[in-house]
């Protein structure tokens, strides 16, 4: 299996308090769900993968362009939705060009693409955030909570959008409480 990302033996230490210890996980292409209750190190875990954690102990390895979105939108406040992905996509080093047809795809269309983001409910937020998976090149993309805040369409174009990145073999993490219908697509599901 080609490793997109793995931990080997990783504790993570937050506030004096272990979140996670010793963990050895191998992240290949497909789906990957990390399931567990509130509290657990869902989060912990996914942001250790995109290294925005340090770990007390063990090691980290990423050998793939990522694309970490958390549970928050993560959108700058005072930009347009549209603004924001071009930002993102700038940042990146990718071209700006599929930016509105990936805000279109995800029905935040022309009008509402450019309102201030704190203008849009938190469904279209979530929505304007999950564009980024279609308007930027990535192979390992974590997604925390992603189902949070979406209505029933949103929830199939996420549905699609995990399919699409798993039939161009690309590594996906979704962190959850829930949706059990996502496990038989799993290549692994991590219990924490």
């Amino acid at each position: 299996m080609n490793i997109a990302a793995a931990l080997r033996g990783a504790t993570i230490v937050l506030d004096d308090r272990a979140i996670l210890r010793g963990l050895d996980l191998d992240i290949g292409p497909g789906l990957t769900i990390i399931r567990g209750n509130n509290g657990a190190g869902k989060t912990t875990l996914l942001r250790a993968l995109a290294g925005l954690v340090p770990l007390a102990r063990g090691t980290r390895t990423v050998t793939t362009p990522l694309l970490s979105i958390g549970h928050r939108p993560q959108l700058l406040r005072g930009l347009s939705a549209r603004e924001n992905l071009r930002f993102f996509a700038a940042f990146r080093g990718v071209s700006p060009d599929r930016v509105d047809d990936a805000l279109d795809s995800w029905g935040i269309d022309g009008q509402m693409a450019r309102r201030p983001v704190e203008t849009l409910s938190a469904g279209q937020r979530r929505r304007a955030a999950l564009a980024r998976i279609d308007s930027e090149d990535a192979s390992l993309v974590l997604l925390d909570e992603p189902f949070g805040e979406l209505d029933d369409a949103a929830t199939t174009l996420l549905r699609g959008a995990i399919a699409r990145l798993a039939s161009r073999s690309a590594a996906i993490v979704v962190a959850t409480h829930g949706h059990h219908d996502l496990d038989g697509d799993a290549a692994q599901i991590v219990q924490l």
